[in-house]
């Protein structure tokens, strides 16, 4: 069990060994693939499988959200006039991620969710350096933004985001001790003095990271962690029982969010992003009412509509919308009521809150699913979330095969 539980915070270390793919008899994989098909035999071998039902068989919002978004996307690919290209998006976006999530669910518990948040910060601050060196050698992309290894600065924006997130809650995690859910493993006496000298470590970790951010100028980014930091604040002083100082941070949030959004779109690239958004997402509005039930395919929509290759426009720059038209309505459906069920059961634990706000804000300008290493992310924030709604509701039931 202990190799299981390794493996996984492994994987959610090596996030961004995606980006190595190669060929294995000619069917493309990533070396993120490759970890995540090893540790699912291991799992199998191992025989943990069998408390999968044990874990999930009281959330049937939950199972009905990942069968119809499973169903949504396999019918999507099924019907795809690209069978190729959707094909690979299954398998790689959709297959490897529940693979990991039902992995995750059954050998992390309560207490190992913690290692799971610092594989996170870990990760986003290795990239974090590694991006760094680029900036300090210069290299960075035609609009002058810094994108690292990634092949887009939105792309490097979406994955660092989270781990700023976190560290930042790790830093204030004694002012704010709900912001893991009440996972903590233990703080008290010397260890807790030792445990405020880390602080330190996560202040640099932050900063670090928020650095590289600043650099990538991705302007979801910032309305998602807004959106994020905000939500947090509002949730935690609501539980305070400051509703009035929530109700009046709600309103000067909305009021600086639109406040940024405006001096964005007068700015002339903004204009130019805006613009093209708009007429990206009327494209998408229309794909859908063709194939409302099936979708249109997952991948094929840089090729659906004529204008869109020569803009180089692979997702709709909308995560609802790219659920929608790639998806079709059952997995659309799906996703909702996944969403659903983890914000009904994630009311208290600011870390999964901020963490999926950050995702849906921010995916309301960009795709922030619809790549290997972010929907892993979205399965672990899920898993997380099932396997302390698993400990809330049987906290008796001991794990099958748990050593």
């Amino acid at each position: 069990m202990k190799i299981l539980k390794q493996g996984a915070c492994l994987v959610v270390f090596c996030l961004p060994l995606y980006l190595i793919r190669f060929e294995i008899l000619k069917i493309p994989t990533t070396m993120l693939e490759l970890l995540i098909c090893a540790l699912f035999i291991l799992w199998v071998f191992q025989g943990v499988h069998r408390s999968l039902w044990t874990v999930i068989k009281y959330e049937r919002l939950l199972i009905w959200g990942v069968f119809l978004l499973f169903l949504g996307v396999s019918l999507a690919t099924i019907f795809s006039w690209d069978a190729k290209t959707s094909a690979g998006i299954w398998k790689a976006w959709f297959v490897d991620p529940i693979l990991f999530f039902m992995i995750f669910i059954t050998v992390i518990k309560k207490e190992d969710v913690e290692d799971v948040f610092k594989s996170m910060i870990l990760s986003g601050f290795v990239v974090a350096l590694i991006s760094l060196i680029y900036l300090i050698c210069g290299n960075l992309n035609y609009q002058g933004r810094l994108q690292g290894v990634f092949n887009s600065p939105n792309y490097l924006a979406m994955y660092l985001a989270i781990p700023l997130l976190l560290s930042l809650g790790f830093f204030l995690r004694f002012p704010l001790e709900r912001f893991l859910g009440n996972c903590l493993k233990g703080v008290n006496g010397t260890a807790k003095g030792a445990a405020w000298k880390t602080r330190g470590i996560y202040g640099v970790i932050f900063i670090t990271i928020a650095v590289v951010l600043s650099f990538t100028q991705s302007f979801g980014a910032l309305l998602g962690i807004i959106g994020a930091v905000g939500l947090g604040a509002v949730f935690y002083l609501y539980q305070k029982n400051k509703k009035a100082l929530a109700l009046s941070l709600v309103v000067v949030g909305s009021a600086a969010i639109l406040i940024i959004g405006l001096i964005k779109i007068q700015s002339l690239e903004g204009l130019k992003s805006f613009d093209a958004r708009f007429v990206i997402w009327k494209g998408a509005v229309n794909a859908f009412f063709e194939n409302p039930f099936t979708g249109i395919g997952p991948g094929t929509f840089e090729y659906y509509f004529p204008p869109y290759p020569k803009w180089g426009v692979p997702q709709p720059h909308n995560v609802f919308l790219a659920f929608l038209i790639q998806t079709g309505l059952p997995g659309f459906v799906g996703f909702i009521l996944i969403l659903i069920w983890f914000y009904k059961n994630n009311a208290k634990n600011l870390a999964l809150l901020c963490s999926m706000t950050y995702i849906l804000a921010h995916g309301l300008v960009d795709t922030t699913y619809w790549k290997n290493d972010l929907s892993v992310v979205f399965w672990i924030m899920i898993g997380i979330t099932a396997v302390l709604q698993f400990y809330r509701i049987k906290s008796a039931v001991p794990f099958i095969h748990e050593k």
